[in-house]
């Protein structure tokens, strides 16, 4: 595993399907922090704040992940354009679900889903991705299995080389049962 100057390389967990990372990423997150307060606009301050929460909630500090999160997304609604906030809450759902609250992440992703083909459709095959692995955590398969392959028709359609985690997801997800069998 390397390290880029942006922060710790992630890896893809064929298994759990999260992100992984084995490198020390507190350098990162002062970085992060560092750029939110020097942004020049709101762009840079929630691109700055994005990374952070996703570099937090890899990294297991999902209090103070879950914090900016809810930061990211008061900043978003204030400031943001209509596809920031919808990335901000996907951010705070991906929280969520990670920290097993999936009272709150589920709803948030119902409402994402319902809004996602009207940001272009890498962020609706983003937004299925993550969807499916919030239905993952949950055991819920077959609803997982169609949000991946919803994702990967779009990523190939694309040539995205995101296109290969809905390959991966889609191979976990196969190695559970279908519901009802």
């Amino acid at each position: 595993m390397t390290e880029t100057p942006e922060g710790p390389e992630l890896r893809y967990d064929p298994h759990t399907l999260r992100e992984t990372t084995t490198a020390d990423a507190a350098p990162h997150v002062t970085r992060l922090q560092g750029e939110i307060r020097g942004a020049d606009d709101e762009t840079g301050e929630l691109l700055a704040r994005g990374d952070l929460v996703d570099l937090l909630r890899v990294t297991g500090a999902l209090d103070e992940a879950l914090d900016e999160a809810n930061a990211a997304v008061d900043r978003a609604e204030i400031a943001g354009t209509a596809a920031q906030q919808h990335l901000a809450r996907l951010r705070l759902a991906r929280v969520q679900q990670w920290r097993g609250a999936f009272v709150e992440s589920n709803p948030v992703y119902t409402e994402l889903l319902a809004a996602a083909s009207q940001f272009g459709p890498v962020v609706d095959a983003f937004t299925h991705q993550h969807a499916g692995e919030n239905d993952f955590d949950q055991e819920h398969w077959d609803d997982a299995r169609e949000h991946f392959a919803r994702a990967l028709a779009i990523r190939e359609r694309l040539e995205l080389d995101e296109a290969e985690s809905s390959r991966t997801a889609l191979r976990a997800v196969e190695r559970r049962p279908r519901e009802g069998s």
